[in-house]
């Protein structure tokens, strides 16, 4: 009996390890390419097949082995219509050189904009700096700004707002000017204030912050999420029934993907959840969501060395 307790405590950690050095050496660089469809009623015609590459919670410290094999990755992809980078984008001030240094591989047709997370607000970053230096870059900050891109004689309105984990965020002031009527595109860094999203009418949001949760286990989900909704608001895609199940008010037209992220905080591991980069493509028609095949690309020797 005893031998078989031990036989069996023996296995349990072995597990335990194993699962362990997953979790710090293999999914956290295991980037996935999730490539979803949005159908939404009010996209102009000349934007239907409208392609966004969604870029989120790098928290960059230093240019690593995630970060190259990111930028293999893009260096791969064909040029998005636009690149959206939803906040959390350096960890530390450390972070902002490697960070611009990768940007040099964000290949867009319509130009980059960027939002805030917390953390360009924590751990010494200094966010007034940090926005001059994404602007003189090109990757130009909407916080609590929008602005107007068009097509084929059509505008969609692009809208940012700042962090609202520390409640930084001022939607009205966002939206302030805008075309009247005109279909929003909003980032919103975490996802915790969709509801003011929901009565403002904005069409689609992408966010991020939460990171999936970072480690989930079957059956159970992720024990935290970084969100006020908890394990409800973890990542992916919610509207109609499943956005008012969470929120609890009817969400009208407004329809959320919250992506996984690419990098980590707090704990350097990832397990159930794996780092993600979001290919989104806007169709016009009745409210749908549909996840495409994730793509995979050739990442070549000098990607991965550079």
């Amino acid at each position: 009996m005893r031998k078989s307790v031990l036989t069996a405590v023996g296995a349990v950690g072995a597990a335990a390890a194993a699962a362990l050095a997953y979790s710090a050496a293999v999914e956290p660089y295991d980037i996935r390419i999730e490539h979803i469809e949005l159908t939404t009623p009010r996209l102009p015609q000349a934007f239907d097949g409208y392609t966004i590459y969604q870029l989120s919670d790098f928290h960059m410290r230093q240019m690593g082995r995630r970060e190259r094999k990111i930028r293999a990755i893009l260096d791969a992809l064909p040029p998005a219509d636009l690149i959206v980078l939803t906040g959390d984008l350096i960890h530390t001030r450390a972070g902002t050189e490697p960070f611009f240094e990768l940007a040099k591989s964000f290949q867009s047709r319509d130009g980059a904009f960027s939002i805030f997370g917390n953390s360009e607000h924590k751990n010494g970053v200094r966010p007034g700096l940090f926005a001059a230096q994404l602007a003189g870059h090109g990757l130009h900050p909407l916080l609590n700004a929008h602005t107007t891109i068009e097509r084929g004689g059509e505008t969609i309105v692009l809208a940012g707002v700042d962090d609202p984990v520390n409640d930084l965020d001022r939607l009205p002031d966002a939206l302030a000017g805008a075309p009247a009527g005109a279909f929003v595109l909003l980032m919103m860094h975490s996802p915790d204030s969709i509801a003011e999203a929901v009565v403002h009418g904005v069409d689609v949001v992408l966010s991020g912050h939460t990171h999936g949760g970072q480690i989930r286990f079957p059956f159970v989900g992720a024990p935290y999420t970084h969100s006020l909704f908890g394990k409800q608001m973890s990542s992916g895609y919610y509207g109609g029934y499943k956005l008012r199940k969470v929120i609890g008010i009817a969400p009208g037209r407004t329809q959320l993907y919250v992506t996984r992220g690419l990098g980590v905080s707090g704990l350097a591991l990832r397990f159930l959840t794996p780092p993600e980069l979001t290919i989104v493509t806007l169709r016009r028609g009745a409210p749908h969501f549909q996840k495409l095949a994730n793509l995979t690309v050739p990442i070549g020797e000098q990607g991965r060395n550079r």
